[in-house]
C-alpha cells in the first residue's frame, strides 16, 4: 500500500495543471498570489544554449530534487538559488520556464516593485508551496540593491527633526518600512527562508556588477549561470528547431566562423528564422539572411567611428 500511494501521488503531480503565480497586494483574506495556468512550451532539449551547460544544469537539478535527506543531514534548508545573467535576448526567461517544466514545479513570479515592506516579502515567501520555482527577474532594476542605508542615519534624522511636523515624520516612518537590501538577503538566505523546503530560487539580471556582493556570495547564490551571445553549438539547436536544418547545410561552416567574430543573440536569430516559410527554400533563405546580417555587423565593427559617424546611432 505505501508503494501504491506513493505512485498515485507521483501520477497526480505529473498530470495536474501547473500554475504561474504573480504577487499582488494582500487583501483582507491574505491572498498574496494571483494564479494562472502555466503553459510555457520551453524545455531543456530545445533551449538554445551550449549543450554542455544544458546537461550540467539538468544534472544539478536532478541532484537537488533527490537530496532531501542529505540537506537535512548536513543542516541545510532544502532550497537552491540560481543567478542567470547576460545580455538581453540570451534566453534567461526561457531557461526559467524550461527548468520549471523539467522539474514539473509551479512558478511564483515576484515583482519586487509591488512589495511594500520587508514583512510583506516575508509573507510572500511563507505562502509559497513546496515543489515551486520562485523567480525574481531583472533584480538590478527592481531595487537599488547596492545602496545600504544604516539605521543610524534614520536615528540622526529623527534627532534633528521637529517632532511637531507629523507629515515629515510619517514619511520617514514609511521609508523605514520599505523593502531593503537586508530584507532581500533574509528572503534569499536568512531566518525567513528556514521554514520553506523544496524551493528553487532563480534571479535574473543583465548587469550582475550592479548587485551588492553580499547577495552574490555562496550560500545565497548557489550557482551563477552566464548566458551569452549565440555560439555555434546553440545556433545548431536553433537551426534544428526552427528550420529542421542540420550540420550538413552548406552555410553552416560560414555561420560558425562569423559567430566567433560577431555578437548576435539567440533571440535575434530566432526572429530571422520566424520569417521563413517552413519549406526547404524558406530554410535556405533564412540561413542566408543570418549570414548577411552577420557579415553586415562584422563590416560595421571593422569601420571606425572616425570613418562613419553613424555607428553610435544604432
Amino acid at each position: 500500500m505505501p508503494h501504491i500511494l506513493k505512485e498515485a501521488e507521483s501520477i497526480c503531480l505529473m498530470t495536474r495543471e501547473r500554475r504561474l503565480y504573480t504577487n499582488t497586494h494582500a487583501n483582507d483574506d491574505y491572498r498574496f498570489w494571483c494564479p494562472a495556468p502555466f503553459a510555457h512550451p520551453s524545455n531543456l532539449d530545445t533551449l538554445a544554449i551550449d549543450p554542455t551547460l544544458r546537461d550540467d544544469i539538468r544534472a544539478d537539478l536532478l541532484r537537488f530534487v533527490g537530496r532531501q535527506d542529505y540537506y537535512a543531514r548536513v543542516g541545510r534548508r532544502w532550497k537552491r538559488s540560481y543567478l542567470l545573467y547576460g545580455p538581453p535576448g540570451t534566453g534567461k526567461t526561457s531557461l526559467v520556464a524550461a527548468i520549471a517544466n523539467f522539474l514539473e514545479f509551479d512558478v511564483f513570479h515576484i515583482d519586487l516593485t509591488a512589495v511594500d515592506s520587508n514583512l510583506e516579502l516575508h509573507r510572500l515567501l511563507d505562502s509559497t508551496t513546496p515543489g515551486s520555482v520562485i523567480v525574481v527577474e531583472d533584480i538590478d532594476c527592481s531595487l537599488d540593491l547596492g545602496d545600504r542605508m544604516e539605521e543610524t542615519e534614520y536615528d540622526d534624522i529623527d534627532c534633528a527633526l521637529d517632532l511637531s511636523d507629523r507629515n515629515e515624520k510619517k514619511e520617514l516612518s514609511t521609508a523605514k518600512e520599505a523593502i531593503s537590501l537586508s530584507g532581500v538577503l533574509n528572503f534569499v538566505d536568512g531566518l525567513w527562508s528556514s521554514s520553506v523546503g523544496e524551493r528553487l530560487m532563480i534571479f535574473t539580471t543583465n548587469h550582475p556588477e550592479r548587485l551588492d556582493p553580499a547577495l552574490l556570495r555562496p550560500g545565497r547564490m548557489d550557482r551563477q549561470i552566464h548566458l551569452s551571445y549565440c555560439q555555434p553549438a546553440a545556433f545548431r539547436v536553433l537551426a534544428r528547431n526552427y528550420l529542421e536544418v542540420g550540420e550538413e547545410h552548406e552555410l553552416m561552416a560560414e555561420v560558425d566562423a562569423l559567430l566567433k567574430e560577431v555578437n548576435m543573440t539567440p533571440a535575434e536569430i530566432a526572429e530571422i528564422f520566424m520569417g521563413c516559410d517552413g519549406d526547404g527554400t524558406g530554410a535556405d533563405a533564412a540561413m542566408q539572411k543570418v549570414v548577411d546580417e552577420l557579415r553586415r555587423r562584422r563590416l560595421k565593427e571593422a569601420v571606425s567611428p572616425d570613418d562613419d559617424g553613424q555607428l553610435s546611432g544604432e
